[in-house]
């Protein structure tokens, strides 16, 4: 049977597997399994037995699951996978050794450290998303406070929604439209300083460049957009670690996120170098981690292509020409 990684509780399995943490059982029999709570009623008392944070499983190559309390007769554990629903009870309970979970558990904590500036498509924000769209809403000062779950910008913009253009004229669905580019936070303080020196045209160009960057908390814009604008905001975004906690009682770990789901081998990669980082094995640990920038590498690549992609390829902005764009001759 193929274990495929598409929870945190395969992602430790497999690595368990892979560096020869070997199942044993617990001698105490399953006896019922209630899959709404995901308490295991056990035969009799497993409190010196199994732990918080250990990893037990009706059979040594599905995925095991992730306790989350023990007591007396019943182990609850995080089960995404529906492992313990599919075995007949009573069943033995297996249990990965409990110092290799915890190794494997501190080996995924600090290789999504070093996924803090990785851009995968799937962390890309929708701003033309209809339920939930990613947008932001400029206060009294024209600012805007940054998203909670931005790790860094790609580029915000406005569109004159057609709701707010007579219907039957010439400017309907047409702007203008405003696209910000970042610049840094001293250059913006200063642009915001003489934004109003300047005579602001209307109409021509329909769009128009502007800028926009951090100051404390929030984002400042100029031309200054004024109190409650909606600026569509197009960023990448922060991703929840594995096997945190998430106040869902249905759900109580982060079982996954957008890089497991789309890029698991990165994650099994970067796990097992730091793995074998910290069992002092240097070769193993820089094998695995070549195998890592490998990886990322071919995305990284296409992704960059996908950012600048236009009719003949050019790795230059829309918004950034070379000579002027425009003529009045």
């Amino acid at each position: 049977m193929s274990l495929f990684i598409q929870s945190a509780n395969s992602l430790v399995t497999r690595v368990a597997q892979w560096v020869g943490a070997i199942p044993s059982s617990v001698s105490v029999n399953a006896t019922a399994y209630n899959p709404s709570s995901g308490a295991i009623t056990t035969a009799s008392d497993t409190t010196s037995l199994v732990f918080v944070g250990d990893f037990i499983s009706p059979t040594p190559v599905g995925p095991f699951t992730a306790v989350l309390s023990v007591t007396s007769s019943t182990i609850v554990v995080s089960d995404p996978d529906l492992i313990w629903g599919a075995f007949t009870l009573p069943t033995p309970i297996l249990k990965l050794p409990t110092q290799s979970t915890l190794d494997i558990q501190f080996s995924i904590q600090f290789a999504e450290l070093s996924f803090r500036t990785i851009y995968l498509p799937a962390l890309r924000s929708n701003p033309y998303d209809p339920v939930n769209p990613s947008q932001i809403v400029t206060d009294t000062n024209g600012m805007a406070p940054i998203p909670s779950d931005m790790n860094w910008p790609i580029i915000f913009f406005q569109q004159t929604p057609s709701s707010q253009v007579p219907p039957g004229t010439l400017n309907a669905g047409f702007g203008p439209w405003i696209i910000y580019d970042r610049v840094g936070d001293r250059e913006i303080i200063r642009l915001s300083m003489i934004d109003q020196l300047y005579v602001k045209p209307f109409g021509v160009p329909r769009v128009i460049r502007a800028q926009f960057s951090e100051v404390g908390p929030n984002y400042m814009f100029t031309p200054n957009p004024g109190n409650g604008t909606t600026i569509l905001a197009y960023y990448v975004k922060s991703f929840p670690f594995l096997l945190g906690p998430t106040g869902d009682s249905l759900t109580p770990l982060v079982q996954n996120n957008a890089i497991l789901a789309t890029f698991p081998e990165g994650y099994m990669y970067k796990v097992l170098s730091v793995y074998y980082d910290k069992k002092k094995n240097v070769a193993e640990s820089e094998k695995w981690n070549a195998r890592f920038d490998s990886a990322y590498g071919l995305i990284e690549d296409q992704a960059m292509k996908d950012l600048w992609s236009g009719g003949d390829r050019h790795l230059s902005s829309e918004f950034q020409p070379r000579n002027y764009r425009y003529s009045f001759k």
